[in-house]
């Protein structure tokens, strides 16, 4: 009987002795997934307000209240009543402030770069277009609603920061009839591309949203 008794005592020990390994490595194993699952994941790095490019116009970030780059804009449904165009928005616009109605306002270069055209164009009015680079590559900048008489000559090398010329006045032929402000468009190559808006969402990959770079306060 003590011989059968010690046999099931050690078959006992044995059991519990294996029960305990195979729960140790079973703690061992989740630890390790939770562990892994903790780690820090890449968070996606924020570009806007690198100032890689200056800002056309002072209190930037406070001018941008309607409508902003890649907004699906219609007659019905703008923000700025009445509205006659239709589209997914190329640039971004910088509103003017009350003070500033009856003011000159003057806009500079976000970039360095040639001033390769200044002309009128329907639904603009005056527009001046810059080439420049942006992480060494080529960028075309579309400076729309301009006072056309104002934009310095073609060919003019453009530092940052450099005057571009003046908004035209409010809702008369220097901005073809819009509001005073500002359409700012960046468009990617060194193709000139005047559209302020397109008709697919897909397009507007060839446009670079300016808030990325220029929406801060210099």
């Amino acid at each position: 009987m003590k011989k059968i008794f010690l046999v099931v005592l050690i078959v006992m020990i044995a059991y519990v002795i294996f029960v305990l390994i195979n729960n140790d490595s079973g703690t061992i194993e989740s630890q390790l997934v939770v562990t892994a699952d903790q780690q820090p994941k890449n968070e996606p790095i924020d570009i806007k307000n690198n100032h890689i490019l200056k800002p056309p116009l002072d209190r930037a970030s406070e001018r941008v209240t309607n409508k902003e780059f890649g907004v699906f804009i219609t007659p019905s449904t703008s923000p700025i009543q009445p509205e006659r165009f239709q589209g997914y928005h190329t640039g971004t616009d910088f509103e003017i402030f009350p003070e500033e109605f009856n003011q000159d306002v003057s806009i500079i270069a976000i970039c360095t770069g040639g001033l390769i055209s200044k002309r009128t164009v329907s639904g603009y009015g005056g527009v001046a277009v810059q080439a420049c680079k942006l992480n060494n590559e080529p960028i075309i900048v579309i400076y729309g609603h301009l006072k056309l008489s104002s934009i310095a000559n073609i060919n003019d090398e453009l530092e940052t920061g450099q005057v571009v010329g003046v908004l035209g006045a409010d809702k008369s032929i220097e901005t073809d009839g819009e509001r005073k402000h500002l359409h700012l468009g960046m468009h990617k190559g060194s193709t000139i591309n005047l559209l302020g808006y397109v008709g697919s969402e897909p397009e507007l990959t060839s446009w670079i949203d300016p808030c990325l770079y220029v929406c801060y306060d210099s």
